[in-house]
This record gives structure tokens, sequence and C-alpha cells, in this order.
């Protein structure tokens, strides 16, 4: 997403202190839209104008959630700056991935140091003919060719 449009490259290059924001945006913008996750209605709760018994069993849509235009302005733009970043990439509560906070961390230190030791990598090729992997819980490339 960065590469595919050189000027995120360059505004990151420009002022790296979006290294944190900028994570949190990509993991909003790329939320895998597989199948979505599988939910258990403890209790009766309505949904779009619809009650949802309690024992119902509900099917989660992180990819949808986080291109809602009621919690994200701009919701289909990418935008590095996005403060407060309310995504539910890790999920939320009683759902949220323990390894949540290693994983940002482990992002926000490769963007650094690809920033600073390699800060002319681009695509190797035209970001439409990159191969996507699609699964039920996460996504990404097959490969990502790129030079410098």
């Amino acid at each position: 997403m960065l590469l595919a449009e050189r000027a995120r490259w360059e505004r990151l290059l420009a002022d790296p202190s979006l290294v944190r924001t900028t994570v949190e945006e990509v993991l909003r913008f790329d939320a895998n839209s597989g199948f979505g996750l599988p939910r258990y209605l403890s209790e009766e709760i309505e949904v779009g104008g619809t009650v949802l018994p309690r024992g119902t069993t509900v099917i989660c849509s992180m990819a949808a959630a986080n291109r809602d235009e009621s919690a994200f302005g701009s919701a289909a733009e990418m935008d590095l700056g996005r403060s407060p970043n309310p995504h539910l990439a890790f999920g939320v509560g009683a759902h949220s991935c323990l390894g949540q906070a290693l994983a940002r961390t482990e992002l926000q230190v490769v963007l650094e140091v690809l920033l600073r030791r390699l800060p002319s990598l681009e695509l190797a090729v035209p970001a439409g003919g990159l191969e996507r992997v699609e699964g039920l819980a996460v996504g990404g490339l097959r490969t990502v060719p790129v030079r410098w």
C-alpha cells in the first residue's frame, strides 16, 4: 500500500514521525475481507433495526467495520496521520489478539528501518499484478518484488 502510491512513501520519508499512525492506518485499511469471525450472542441485541435473539450466531466482518463511514471519516481513503484510529484489526475486548503489541512494534520497527536504509525502495512490478493470498483470518501478498 505504501509503495503502490509513491506519494505515501515520500510522505513518510519526509515525516518519519508518521510511522506509528501509518501502521495503524495500514492495519485498518487492509483488514482481511475473508469470511469473517463467528460470534455467539450472549444477550439480545438490535443491529440495523433488527432484534437478534440471545443464542444467535453472527458473522462479524472486521473489513466492513474498518471501512464504516460512521466510525471513520473518509473511510475509503488511506490517511497516514489518522488519529484516533479505533480499528478492529486485532479484535476488541475479550476477543482482542494477545500478540497485537508485538505485531505493532514489529511493523513500526521494520518500516522505520526500511525508510532509513532503503529510501529509494519501490515496487518492481505494477501494484495491480501483485497476487493476494486470502484466508479466513489472515491474508496478504504471495510475493512483493521490490527494487532500490
